[in-house]
């Protein structure tokens, strides 16, 4: 018989479970100490009281019975004899029969020669010779205690006699255990339901804290299912409790996370899809080059020298359209906007011969960033630029309206279809029959600056005979003044040669993107750049 050695052979041994101080348990924990020890005091509270009350009352009691004895011996007549009571024995044995004695209560009297006490008192503290010793050594009204094995407990009254020559003393004593029995049942019962009430509370208790804690036992749960690749999971935010308030706001820090991440990966895509394309040229002619013909070095040289500034405009505008999800992207002032529209219109007047309108603008003040703003308008004149031919009309503007603020650039072009109009604003991507150039990222920067200012972009038909309106609205809270409309109106007409300085004239012979009447997804970046100055990063 064979045996299977790795089935026989012991596993290894499993780590003893360690108990867990989870915050669950703290919290009932903690209420059922404090819970425990109320009840305790209340309960201690409520025995000391009583028994303060108890003694109180039997304190009273023997007051009253004194007084009356004594009233007795001062006033009264023996009823045997109708004459002042003649023996302190016969004084006692009226006050016995007149007094009726309450529940745990017993009178004596200590007389030379003997101890007089009602009937049926066998066993009584009368008959221990310590007690007699204790009341009768008091030749005043005297109020004390006693406690022996047999009576732990009693509180007594004595009244000295002084009646012929000879002292007696009359005694009053109530056993106060007897008088705490009762007393001693009801803090029983107390205690059977204080029990059996910290029992529910308890229950009650953990309970609760399982539902006020079922937020956080979810935000757990979420943590650990929560992945690099997955980021879609949130928390249920019910009610407006702080716990609603702690859901919601881990809520928002995934919505950041998945923004910040989904934006490194759009980076990292785009990044990945677009540099793969110039990086394929300059190895292809790197790999084809004649070394041993300079004119084909020369060429390969300038081929790989524009693609890489191809390269690096384009990582340039994905490190800007990255970064305009981030809060610092925006430097927020307050802005004259119809200034700003035609400072923009001056620069752009730098492009070429067109006819660089401004439209009639509203002074308007609005707290918004003005470099992302004149980039953005910088932008779509670029684009206007490319799609347009001289003559044309590219105009400026800004108005107030219902939703806030409008800054655009129209131009005379052959316009947008209806059917790319939402498209173009996606990364890479062109109108129909629009040839490539630029990065193609223009207008998604375009947008990304719009909706940092919580605001929007779109693209509209110019005028009923044709052309393109692009269109940046703010919101009406980025609004914080404005004045009365006025019309500053101007053309501005450039025509530009060769001679110009570092902008050249365009050739429309040669230049496709003029001949390419249609709005592109690129833009010009070392001219913006010249136009807009150095970068901020």
């Amino acid at each position: 018989m064979t045996t299977d050695a790795a089935a026989m052979a012991p596993g290894p041994a499993r780590a003893p479970r360690r108990f867990r101080l989870t915050l669950r348990r703290r919290i009932v924990g903690s209420i059922a100490v404090l819970s425990a020890i109320g009840l305790l005091t209340a309960g201690l509270a409520a025995l000391l009281f009583e028994r303060e009350r108890i003694q109180e009352s039997v304190f009273v009691s023997l007051q009253q019975e004194i007084g009356e004895f004594r009233e007795l011996a001062d006033n009264g007549v023996d009823p045997e004899t109708g004459l002042d009571f003649a023996e302190p024995d016969r004084l006692i044995t009226v006050a016995m029969q007149r007094n009726i004695p309450d529940a745990n209560e017993i009178s004596m009297g200590y007389v030379p020669g003997g101890t007089i006490v009602p009937p049926d008192t066998a066993g009584a503290v009368h008959g221990e010779e310590a007690f007699r010793v204790e009341v009768t050594r008091h030749v005043t009204t005297a109020y004390g205690t006693y406690s022996s094995p047999a009576h732990p407990d009693v509180l007594y009254a004595v009244l000295p006699i002084e009646l012929n020559g000879a002292l007696s003393h009359y005694v009053i004593a109530h056993d106060m255990r007897a008088e705490y029995s009762e007393l001693d049942g009801t803090i029983r019962v107390y205690a059977v339901a204080a029990f059996v009430a910290w029992l529910g509370l308890i229950l009650a208790a953990w309970m609760l804290a399982r539902r006020i804690l079922a937020p956080i036992d979810e935000l757990s749960t979420t943590a650990d299912l929560i992945s690099e690749t997955d980021l879609n999971r949130r928390l249920t935010v019910t009610g407006g409790d702080e716990m609603a308030g702690m859901s919601a706001t881990f809520n928002r820090m995934l919505d950041r996370l998945q923004a910040a991440l989904g934006a490194q990966r759009r980076m990292l895509d785009d990044a990945g899809h677009e540099l793969r394309t110039p990086i394929t040229i300059v190895r292809g002619h790197l790999e084809l080059m004649n070394g041993d013909d300079p004119a084909d070095v020369e060429s390969t040289r300038a081929l790989a020298i524009d693609e890489l500034d191809r390269m690096n405009l384009l990582v340039q505008d994905l490190m800007l359209l990255a970064k305009a999800e981030r809060p610092d992207f925006l430097t927020r002032e307050p802005v004259e906007l119809h200034l700003l529209v035609e400072e923009a219109r001056d620069k752009a007047s730098g492009l070429g011969e067109r006819q660089w309108l401004l439209d009639p603008c509203e002074p308007i003040t609005i707290e918004a960033d003005p470099r992302r703003l004149t980039q953005a308008l910088l932008q779509l004149a670029s684009n206007a630029y490319r799609v347009t031919a001289p003559g044309d009309v590219i105009a400026f503007g800004c108005a107030s309206s219902a939703q806030g603020v409008q800054l655009w650039v129209r131009d005379t072009g052959p316009g947008v279809p209806i059917a790319d109009r939402e498209r173009i604003w996606n990364r890479f991507q062109s109108g129909t029959g629009v040839s490539a150039g630029g990065t193609g990222l223009g207008l998604a920067i375009v947008r990304a600056i719009a909706e940092a200012h919580d605001g929007t972009a779109s693209v509209t038909t110019a005028t009923p005979a044709g052309g393109a309106k692009f269109m940046m609205e703010l919101p009406a809270r980025a609004r914080v003044g404005s004045g009365t409309p006025g019309i500053l109106t101007e053309v501005i007409t450039v025509e530009r040669s060769s001679q110009d300085g570092d902008l050249p004239a365009p050739d429309p012979a040669n230049d496709t993107q003029l001949r390419d009447r249609a709005h592109p997804r690129t833009e010009d970046l070392p001219l913006m750049e010249r136009l807009l100055g150095p970068r901020k990063e």
